[in-house]
């Protein structure tokens, strides 16, 4: 059975794709014991959905090596970038479930005792952003409403296509005066796309750099 991880505060874990974090625990025997000594102690690191391994994490032994301690019974594993980036090709702002796969062996007194415990994580992909573009002419859009009041913390991004899929720049955020930062783009025919919580805009509109 896995578990699903929580934080000190109880809340359910997500990790960003690409972020280090740490997993922690205390390690029991059958009867519920700590045990404070292993014979063996191995990570098996993977997608949930896929089966796939992640970082060669395979059976890999983290008794005091490959970002692993073990003292008194308590652990801790250390998970770099390698561990926690997104595999395949999912959306942005979507999540995938990892899984950490712990085994160990100990000595009970009468024979080697066999523990697994399987725990998961959510990893999320963030949402891809261009910046302010990579083009050699400096515009500035500005936002506004249907009364021509500048709109303030809109997002802005600017496509080569009318449909939006080809981002060069942004995502943004307008100032208090509604304009964005300064854009860099090439000459060239553009459109920008505009969205606030509190306002309805018309998308696109056709921006010229020149």
């Amino acid at each position: 059975m896995v578990t699903a991880l929580k934080n000190t505060a109880g809340d359910y874990i997500t990790i960003q794709s690409g972020e280090s974090c740490n997993l922690t625990g205390t390690v029991k025997s059958t009867e519920g014991v700590t045990i404070t000594s292993l014979t063996t102690f191995t990570i098996t690191l993977y997608d949930a959905t896929s089966g796939a391994i992640i970082n060669s994490r395979n059976k890999q032994n983290i008794n005091g090596v490959n970002g692993g301690t073990f003292t008194s019974g308590d652990y801790v594993l250390e998970l770099d970038s390698s561990d926690t980036t997104a595999v395949g090709d999912i959306e942005d702002d979507t999540t995938q479930d990892r899984i950490a796969r712990f085994e160990f062996t100990y000595d009970d007194g009468d024979s080697t005792r066999t523990g697994i415990d399987e725990f998961s994580f959510k990893i999320e992909k963030m949402k891809t952003t261009i910046g302010v573009g990579s083009g050699a002419n400096e515009i500035t859009l500005t936002v506004t409403d249907s009364s021509a009041n500048p709109v303030a913390e809109a997002t802005v991004y600017v496509t080569t296509d009318l449909a939006g899929q080809n981002v060069v720049a942004g995502p943004v955020i307008t100032n208090v005066s509604g304009v964005t930062p300064t854009l860099f783009l090439d000459a060239g025919t553009y459109y920008s796309f505009s969205s606030h919580a509190d306002y309805t805009f018309t998308n696109p509109q056709t921006v010229t750099v020149s």
